[in-house]
């Protein structure tokens, strides 16, 4: 009788993913090894390598990086295949971080700029599908603009939020059509927006460095925007100042000077990495 070969052993991180504890969820406990994996790797991951570092079946895995990958935790390479985690993920314990070790952390930066602003919210906005997703913000605890509370990984349209135009300026004419058209699909009809209009106002925003809006999310607020120099590795991000269109009016360049002056350690960061 010929014997079967025994299954091969799982790997170490195989093996600790496959102990459970008392009273953890599976669907929770996942998440945080994947990111853990993520973190021992310190590299781009396919579902493969999911699969052969945390034991998963190839389903999970799937699904899991997909869902996170929804939700702007993870970014996805279409070409190379593979995931990496954006600095949505950093931000999550970046304030603990702040008051043990650092002064210079993003998390730090939009701290510093809501105080020197007095400005209603500061707002760090990342491309999700076709819409900007606020991924870090601070924002005062008296709500000054009427039913303008900001929850963290809000979701706005890309072509009416400040934030959102900024990320469609980095994008060609092409790339901006093709997602208006999925925008306007989704939008009541008069919330749509005219091609030429659009294509119009992300030529100024290249021109100018920024962008503004008024009332086209909520009638009482607008936003000022510019932005956030990122890592090749990262998608681009956006950062904003936003409150009452009446404060926006007056205070408008005072805000895009402490924007500017706040992003200038991280332009030099990058350009200092690639040169």
């Amino acid at each position: 009788m010929v014997k079967k070969a025994d299954k091969a052993a799982p790997s170490s991180a195989g093996r600790a993913a496959l102990r459970e504890l008392d009273g953890v969820i599976k669907s929770a406990k996942r998440v945080l090894e994947l990111f853990e994996h993520f973190a021992e790797c310190r590299r781009p991951l396919s579902v493969m390598d999911v699969v052969r570092g945390l034991d998963y079946p190839q389903s999970s895995a799937s699904a899991l990086l997909k869902s996170l990958k929804k939700l702007g935790y993870l970014d996805y390479d279409r070409y190379a295949r593979v995931y990496v985690p954006t600095l949505r993920v950093a931000l999550f314990g970046g304030w603990v971080q702040d008051q043990l070790f650092s002064q210079t952390s993003l998390s730090h930066l939009i701290d510093e700029l809501y105080a020197a602003s007095g400005a209603q919210a500061v707002v760090l906005g990342m491309q999700n599908d076709i819409y900007v997703q606020y991924i870090h913000l601070v924002q005062s605890p008296r709500q000054e603009v009427p039913a303008w509370y900001i929850k963290p990984g809000s979701l706005r349209p890309l072509c009416r939020s400040a934030t959102g135009r900024i990320l469609l300026s980095r994008k060609s004419d092409v790339e901006v059509q093709q997602l208006l058209w999925r925008v306007n699909a989704e939008e009541e009809p008069h919330l749509r927006m005219n091609v030429n209009d659009l294509l119009k106002e992300l030529e100024h925003i290249r021109r100018e460095g920024y962008a503004y809006t008024e009332g086209t999310v909520n009638p009482h607020a607008g936003v000022i925007a510019v932005e956030m120099p990122t890592p090749p590795s990262q998608p681009p991000m956006a950062l904003g100042i936003g409150g009452k269109v009446a404060t926006l009016r007056t205070e408008r360049d005072h805000y895009l000077s402490l924007l500017r002056q706040a992003l200038q350690p991280y332009l030099a960061r990058t350009a200092s990495k690639t040169s």
